[in-house]
């Protein structure tokens, strides 16, 4: 615990660089922007960064940036501080007919025993939580083909005098917790009384805080394959001892190691394959240093359409109950007789400990370990790190993302690296590209492989 207080103290005496430049709000435009009026008269805002160039963002963003920027911190939503989390935050609660907002603003945020649905996290630069992280999570997920399945994100501000209400409801709530969230929650409160050392936090006019709102993903599960069981400390070294990264990293195939190629049987081990590749990959360009132990997953099925032979994607309600999963019957009776898996789908939902921390993933060598990709993924890291070296893609990441000039040399640096890697390794014949799901769809022929683009 003494160990996690220096560290949330160190992260709050970092947002007081002298470097850090103070955002101006007028300097924030993106693709759209949307201002909602605070009860006492300040325009706070919600802006939809611009897309970038050549990423694929799907319908489903599109429409969950838009939903992100109707809500209404004083109209259609309830607010309250996050109890559960060293990186403090606002959950935005949807009220029902037993809560309404204003119920739900009153109340002293019990929301699992009001049973509240979370529909989106505000977050900001505290702690070890960076507002450009969780910007530029999704943007760089989307332009390296959806990779870790990324939540919608879009920039808010919010009243100080609204902030600062919700940060003593959290300390009032925690004031008898011995606890480092409740440290986390007492610093807050410390920067609040002084606005102007704290420019990450607080716009220029002192009047905001700002920081990242990102859509909860709902009812996910821990993806403890994964990331294993044990010691925080170690929490990284364990990772690469666990099977889903010993099979990454294996210099046999796919189906040398599970003895088949087929799909039903091969599928969940290639999927998972492909997220812990990919999960690799993005942390390793956005220097993320918490992520063992905050990787999640929900329940898709995956089945092989008998009419087209394509690949067909679908939501379940499969959950786990006491380590059994349980599938509803009705979809059990839908699947059966078609080649149908039902599958773990990594998310990747929690971002914010990255771009300006310790890249935990270079610093254990994981990329360097990987032997099996996604051609996808491969061709989209060769398309992203020839667009990020240009004069275009620096404004794109300091204007849209509020990267540092620093910052955003790392993260072309850290590309630069990622593609040499990668691209040596395809060159040696050391690079498996066995991790597409549609290569195992009978009668599809083997992807004609590049190293270059």
């Amino acid at each position: 615990m003494e160990k996690i207080r220096k560290t949330i103290l160190l992260s709050l005496l970092l947002l007081t660089s002298s470097q850090a430049v103070a955002l101006n709000l007028g300097n924030l435009q993106g693709e759209s922007r949307r201002e909602y009026k605070s009860p006492r008269g300040l325009s706070e805002l919600c802006v939809i960064q611009k897309k970038w160039p050549g990423a694929v963002y799907s319908n489903s963003d599109v429409s969950k940036e838009n939903t992100l920027c109707n809500y209404d911190f004083y109209l259609n939503v309830g607010l309250c501080p996050k109890y559960t989390s060293t990186n403090p935050a606002i959950l935005l609660l949807e009220p029902n007919a037993q809560y309404s907002k204003e119920a739900i603003d009153a109340s002293d945020c019990q929301i699992k025993s009001m049973k509240l649905e979370t529909e989106a996290k505000f977050k900001q630069s505290v702690t070890c939580s960076y507002t450009p992280a969780i910007l530029a999570y999704y943007h760089v997920s989307r332009a390296l083909g959806n990779v870790g399945r990324v939540p919608t994100t879009v920039l808010r501000t919010m009243d100080i005098v609204t902030h600062a209400k919700l940060t003593q409801k959290a300390n009032n709530y925690l004031s008898n917790i011995n606890d480092p969230i409740r440290l986390s929650w007492e610093q807050v409160a410390l920067a609040h009384k002084n606005p102007r050392m704290h420019p990450r936090l607080f716009e220029s006019s002192l009047n905001q805080i700002y920081g990242a709102l990102s859509d909860n993903i709902k009812k996910e599960e821990q993806y403890t394959d994964v990331s294993g069981h044990g010691d925080y400390d170690s929490r990284y070294q364990r990772f690469l001892r666990q099977k889903p990264f010993l099979r990454v990293a294996s210099s046999q195939s796919v189906s040398q190691q599970v003895g088949t190629t087929e799909f039903t049987q091969v599928a969940q081990v290639v999927l998972q394959m492909k997220d812990v590749a990919d999960m690799v990959l993005i942390d390793t360009l956005l220097n993320q240093q918490d992520r063992i132990g905050n990787i999640h997953y929900k329940f898709f099925w995956y089945y092989i359409d008998p009419q087209t032979n394509k690949l067909v994607r679908r939501k379940s309600d499969a959950k786990v109950k006491k380590d059994s999963v349980q599938i509803p019957e009705e979809e059990s009776r839908e699947m059966s007789g078609l080649q149908a898996a039902l599958l773990k789908e990594m998310v990747l939902k929690d971002n914010d400990c990255g771009v300006t921390k310790t890249n935990m993933m270079k610093k254990i060598g994981a990329l360097d370990k990987v032997r099996h990709f996604s051609y996808a993924t491969y061709r989209g890291l060769l398309y992203f790190e020839q667009a990020l070296n240009t004069p275009a893609a620096k404004d794109y990441f300091m204007t849209e993302l509020l990267f540092a000039a620093s910052e955003y040399k790392s993260l072309l640096k850290n590309t630069q690296e990622a593609k040499r890697i990668l691209m040596a390794k395809c060159q040696s014949g050391d690079l498996h590209f066995d991790v597409d799901l549609e290569t195992y769809i009978p009668g599809t022929p083997p992807p004609t492989i590049s190293c270059a683009l």
